[in-house]
C-alpha cells in the first residue's frame, strides 16, 4: 500500500504507431499514487529486423525505471549473445548487465539526478550530516562511548556529571575532532573501515542506532548504567553474515586521573543501584525458575525477530540511496521474424491472444512461490506472512534493490532479490492477432483472459466499421475501466498503470477498403431481398 492523491491523476501519455509488419498503442496513467514510476519502450525498429516492446514498474521511486527505459535497448544490442542472434541468452545477460551497473558510482549519480537528490556522494552526504546539528552530535558522541570501556563511562558520567556539572548536557562538553565527525554517518553507523580500539573490550549489547534519546542532562551517578548500554556497539551484520563495523581506535577519549574523586561521587550511585538490584531479586523469587527461563527465552527470541526485521528493511539506516533502495520490474519483448521472445522479472506480464485465448509469456514472481522461496532462503532471507523478503519487498526479482543483493558469497543471479529474468519464446502464426504488455496495475485488476477479451471485442469492432484501430484509445479506455473509484479498498486500481498492445498483422486500408465492400455487399443482399419480398406480396 502506497500514499494516495485525495483525487487520482488521470491525465494520460498516449501515443501509437507502426511499422510494415506490426503496430502498436500505447497509454500510461499516474492514477491514485502521489507519482508516476512507472517507465516503457515503444521501439519497432530497434534494428533493421527487430522490434522491442517493454514494461517497467519502479518502486522506491521511478529513478530505475527511467534508467532502464533509457540504456536498456542499446545494452541489449551491445550483447555478443545479441550480435549472434541468440536473443534469448542476449536478454539474460542485458538485464545482469544493466543491474551491475547500478552499482557504480556515477550511474548512482545518474540515477540521482533523475530521482531529484543530485547529492550522492559520500563526501556530500557528511557535509549534509554535519550541517544538522542535533543528530551529528548525538552521533559523535556514541561513536565515542562505544570505544570507551566500562570504567571510562563510569569515569565520564561521574566526574563530567557532578554536582558542579548538572546543568551541562552529558558528553557534549569537550570539542570534536575531525576524526570523530567523519567516522560518524547521518543515523550514527559507523563506517566500515573504523576499527577496533586495541586493547579495551568491546561491547556488543545494543547497537548505535537503536537509540536517539542521548544529549539531556544528567544528575550524578544515575544515568552511567544506561548510556553506557546505548553506547555499546555490535561488531557483526545479521543482514549479510559477514563482520561489520568495529569500534574506531583513533577516537582520543579521556584519560582516568583521579579515581578517588570518582568513587566519591558515584557512591551515592552504588547504594542506589544495590538496592535496585536487592529489589529484583526478591520478585524474582515470585517465579519458578521454569517459568523465568520460558520467559527469557521469549524475549530473546521477540527481540532477536524485531531486530532482524528492522535491520533487513532497506532505507532504515537515513542513507536511502538510488538503485540500493528502488528498484523496477522489467518484461521485455523482442519480435524478430515470427519469432517473439520476452523476458521477465517481477510481476509485470506479457500477453498473447491466440483466436482469443489468452497465452502467458510471462509468470509473475513472487516470494511464496516455491523455486523463489528456496533461493531467498538460500541467500539468507526470508519471506513473512504476508509474502515480503524480509518484510520489505513484495518481489522475489527485479531490476535494482541492492539492498537485497549483498551476500558475497553467492553470485548475481542467486541473490535474494534476483534480476535473471525468465525467458518464454513463442512462434507466431495467423492465430496470434495481437499481445498486451502492461505493469500490475492492470493485472491486479483484471486476469489475462479478461484482459484479451476487452481488447479483442474493441478491435474487432473497429475492423467491422471499416475503420482502423486506434489501439492507444482502447489503452486509454482499459485504463479507466482498471481505476479505482476511490482508495477505500485494499489498493487494488490505485497503483500506476502502464500498457502496450502491438497488433502482429498490421492494419492495411486495402483491407479497411475490403471490409468496407464486404458490408455494402450483405447490405445490398439485405436490401434486394427485402425488396423482392415486398414485390411478392403486392403481386
Amino acid at each position: 500500500m502506497g500514499a494516495y492523491l485525495s483525487q487520482p491523476n488521470t491525465s494520460k501519455s498516449s501515443g501509437g504507431g507502426g511499422s510494415g509488419r506490426l503496430s502498436y498503442g500505447y497509454s500510461a496513467m499516474q492514477g491514485w499514487r502521489v507519482s508516476m514510476e512507472d517507465a516503457h519502450n515503444c521501439m519497432p525498429e530497434l534494428d533493421s529486423e527487430t522490434a522491442m516492446f517493454s514494461v517497467y514498474d519502479g518502486h522506491g521511486g521511478e529513478e530505475v525505471a527511467l534508467y532502464c527505459s533509457k540504456y536498456l535497448p542499446d545494452i541489449i544490442k551491445e550483447q555478443k549473445a545479441y550480435k549472434e542472434g541468440k536473443l534469448q541468452k542476449a536478454l539474460e545477460d542485458a538485464f545482469l548487465a544493466i543491474d551491475e551497473k547500478l552499482t557504480q558510482e556515477n550511474v548512482i549519480k545518474e540515477l540521482s539526478q533523475m530521482a531529484g537528490r543530485p547529492i550522492t556522494d559520500h563526501e556530500d552526504k557528511n557535509k549534509v550530516a554535519d550541517e544538522d546539528d542535533v543528530d551529528n552530535e548525538e552521533a559523535v558522541l556514541l561513536n565515542e562511548e562505544a570505544t570507551m570501556t566500562i570504567e571510562e563511562l563510569l569515569t565520564r558520567y561521574g566526574q563530567n556529571c557532578g554536582k558542579g556539572n548538572r546543568n551541562k548536557s552529558c558528553g557534549h562538553n569537550s570539542e570534536k575532532t575531525d576524526s570523530e565527525d567523519k567516522a560518524a554517518s547521518v543515523n550514527g553507523d559507523l563506517e566500515p573501515d573504523v576499527q577496533c580500539k586495541n586493547g579495551e573490550k568491546e561491547a556488543s549489547t545494543a547497537s548505535v542506532s537503536s537509540s536517539k534519546d542521548g544529549g539531556g542532562s544528567c544528575s550524578s551517578g544515575s544515568s552511567a548504567p544506561s548510556r553506557a548500554s546505548r553506547a555499546a556497539v555490535s561488531c557483526s551484520s545479521s543482514t549479510t553474515g559477514e563482520a561489520g563495523p568495529s569500534c574506531s581506535s583513533c577516537l582520543s577519549q579521556p584519560a582516568v586521573t583521579d579515581k578517588s574523586k570518582f568513587f566519591e561521587d558515584s557512591e551515592e550511585s552504588e547504594a542506589e543501584d544495590e538496592e535496585d538490584d536487592d529489589s529484583e531479586e526478591c520478585s524474582g523469587e515470585e517465579y519458578s525458575s521454569e517459568e523465568a527461563e520460558e520467559d527469557d527465552s521469549e524475549d530473546v527470541e521477540e527481540e532477536e525477530d524485531d531486530n532482524d526485521e528492522e535491520e533487513m528493511l532497506p532505507g532504515m539506516d537515513g542513507k536511502e540511496e538510488p538503485g540500493s533502495d528502488s528498484g523496477t520490474t522489467a518484461v521485455v519483448a523482442l519480435i524478430r521474424g515470427k519469432q517473439l521472445i520476452v523476458a521477465n522479472a517481477g510481476d509485470s506480464r506479457c500477453v498473447v491472444s491466440e483466436g482469443g485465448k489468452a497465452v502467458d509469456m510471462s509468470y509473475d514472481h513472487k516470494p511464496e512461490d516455491e523455486l523463489e522461496l528456496a533461493r531467498i532462503k538460500n541467500a539468507g532471507g526470508k519471506v513473512t506472512m504476508d509474502g515480503r523478503v524480509n518484510g520489505g519487498l513484495n518481489l522475489s526479482r527485479a531490476i535494482g534493490d541492492h539492498f537485497y543483493k549483498r551476500n558475497k558469497n553467492l553470485p548475481p543471479e542467486e541473490q535474494m532479490i534476483s534480476a535473471l529474468p525468465d525467458i518464454k519464446v513463442l512462434t507466431l502464426n495467423e492465430e496470434h492477432d495481437f499481445m498486451v504488455i502492461a505493469c500490475d496495475g492492470i493485472w491486479n485488476v483484471m486476469s489475462s483472459q479478461e484482459v484479451v477479451d476487452f481488447i479483442r471485442e474493441r478491435i474487432s469492432r473497429l475492423d467491422q466499421s471499416g475503420e482502423p484501430a486506434n489501439l492507444s484509445s482502447i489503452v486509454e479506455e482499459l485504463l479507466d475501466q482498471c481505476l479505482a473509484p476511490d482508495t477505500s479498498g485494499d489498493g487494488t486500481g490505485c497503483d500506476n498503470m502502464t500498457c502496450i498492445i502491438v497488433r502482429f498483422q498490421p492494419y492495411s486500408h486495402s483491407n479497411a477498403e475490403a471490409n468496407k465492400r464486404k458490408l455494402d455487399v450483405v447490405e445490398a443482399v439485405t436490401e434486394n431481398c427485402s425488396d423482392s419480398s415486398k414485390k411478392a406480396k403486392t403481386d
